[in-house]
């Protein structure tokens, strides 16, 4: 038999276990949005940070300009948005040290790539930092010092051939090292 205070406690659960699943809904609904592949968003989800915050995404599309913006909400355990940040072609999301890490690769008319990495801080939505890789971001892994970037430099001319990089990124978005993979 359950008591006056495990009924409320389980209520409160339910209420926010509801809560949190209705957000990833509407991020999934709204145009595809959500963390994921590059482009214009990916599957709808979330990201849970080890103190229980919810980072819910979603994405809107211009189609016009083919330009997408994302919306990124914190949500406490408890349910309640603590904070929303918005980027511009935002692409897939990585949570690194008290940061969400955001991508925004480009393509210039010469064939040149580059990534723009942008890192939200999770306590209050703000940017942290921001840094531009040359070449295209194809995997982020988070270590203790900061985040692993594989990077990716397409061949800009006929017959040449693209080179892979591992690139550490420093918690404050310093390139601590490189390393060539080609």
């Amino acid at each position: 038999m359950l008591r006056q205070g495990d009924t409320k406690t389980m209520k409160r659960i339910l209420i926010t276990t509801f809560a949190i699943t209705m957000l990833a809904a509407i991020a999934g609904a709204n145009n595809g949005g959500g963390h994921g592949p590059e482009g214009y968003g990916g599957e709808a989800g979330a990201i849970v940070a080890s103190n229980g915050t919810i980072f819910v995404t979603s994405s809107t599309i211009d189609t016009g300009t083919r330009t997408s913006t994302t919306t990124i909400k914190a949500v406490s355990s408890s349910g309640s948005i603590l904070w929303t940040a918005t980027l511009s072609n935002a692409g897939r999301l990585e949570l690194s040290d008290g940061n969400l890490i955001a991508t925004n690769t480009t393509s210039a008319s010469d064939g040149t790539v580059s990534t723009t990495l942008t890192a939200i801080s999770t306590s209050s939505g703000s940017v942290a930092w921001t840094r531009t890789l040359n070449g295209r971001v194809t995997s982020l892994e988070p270590f203790s010092a900061g985040t692993y970037a594989i990077v990716v430099v397409p061949a800009t001319t006929s017959g040449g051939s693209a080179t892979r990089s591992l690139v550490a990124i420093g918690n404050d978005g310093s390139v601590l090292w490189t390393v060539s993979l080609t």
